[in-house]
């Protein structure tokens, strides 16, 4: 019995050892994660001063992150928002001119009698608000003294029956080439022709279904031709070689297949015509106004006053 007896008190003392170890050991990894945290804190006041530090929130180490920049370059008298006045520009253009006599063109007799042409070109913004804005405050040319550089003021544009198009340039300043010359204060206005996608491939159906109309009644009428032209048949009854009659439509009904192909074949014609030829336009580029992109077609007037100076054409700038 008093071994037993001393046998628990040995496991009892044991085990109080045990729990005072653990107990130790729970304050030090406290104590140890509580000066970390200090730590932290101290660090974070440091580096970021300007940074309040709260020790009782965990959210209160973290950077405050910086405010997205707005959506418009200007603002309304709201102070913030994006305004309605916001300029929209199309793709940029090249506008180039050809400045020189025209034939029946009522110039002064001195005026490019020569036949020298002013060639100048524009890079340009079309913009929403009926503005050209050139992408540089100056234009240029070779000279016969070398290079001539001169200012240039962009004005409006207009797009009337949505395929007439007119715009105007401004020189304040004096230009000559030669016997070519721009008077100070001169606006030239640019007039020509435009087309939509859309309106071209409309075209093109047209044209398509009308050439269609005519190559079937044209084709029915061959066939008629081959009937009566054909080989002749035997007529037992006469005992004679006679022409084909079978098949062969009336003499009225022939005029009538004939009037319809000639009224098919002008109006494929009008609808040809109709059509520009892709030759003779601009690749596509963007425009203030349209879903779809834009054809200028060559071949545009200049013109100084009522009369008629030159020609200009346009390409859009693509980034190819």
């Amino acid at each position: 019995k008093s071994q037993a007896l001393r046998r628990l008190i040995h496991q009892h003392r044991l085990t109080k050892q045990v729990i005072k170890f653990s107990s130790a050991t729970i304050t030090t990894n406290n104590q140890y994660s509580s000066e970390s945290h200090n730590m932290k804190i101290l660090l974070t006041s440091i580096l970021f001063p300007m940074t309040t530090v709260n020790a009782l929130s965990a959210s209160s180490l973290s950077i405050p992150l910086p405010k997205p920049p707005s959506l418009s370059s200007s603002t309304g008298p709201s102070g913030g928002g994006i305004t309605d006045d916001i300029v929209v520009t199309s793709a940029p253009w090249r506008i180039t001119l050809d400045i020189g006599r025209e034939p029946l063109a009522n110039m002064p007799f001195k005026w490019a009698r020569s036949g020298c042409r002013m060639p100048l070109v524009i890079p340009c913004d079309i913009q929403s608000d009926k503005k050209i804005v050139p992408q540089g405050d100056t234009v240029s040319f070779t000279g016969p003294d070398g290079a001539v550089i001169s200012p240039i003021v962009g004005g409006n544009w207009d797009r009337s029956n949505n395929r007439e198009l007119t715009m105007d340039f401004t020189f304040p300043q004096y230009m000559e080439r030669r016997d070519v010359w721009i008077d100070a204060g001169t606006t030239l206005t640019l007039s020509g022709i435009v087309y939509t996608k859309d309106e071209l491939d409309k075209l093109d159906r047209e044209f398509y279904d009308a050439r269609d109309e005519a190559w079937e009644l044209g084709g029915q009428l061959n066939d008629i031709a081959q009937l009566i032209d054909g080989p002749k048949q035997w007529n037992e009854e006469l005992q004679k070689w006679e022409k084909r009659t079978d098949g062969i439509p009336s003499i009225l009904r022939q005029m009538q297949l004939r009037a319809k192909h000639l009224a098919a074949q002008t109006k494929q014609k009008q609808k040809s015509n109709q059509r520009p030829r892709p030759n003779d336009l601009s690749e596509g580029g963007s425009f203030p106004g349209s879903t779809s992109n834009v054809f200028v077609q060559k071949q545009g007037v200049i013109k100084i006053g009522n009369v008629i100076a030159g020609k200009w054409y346009a390409e859009p700038i693509l980034n190819k």
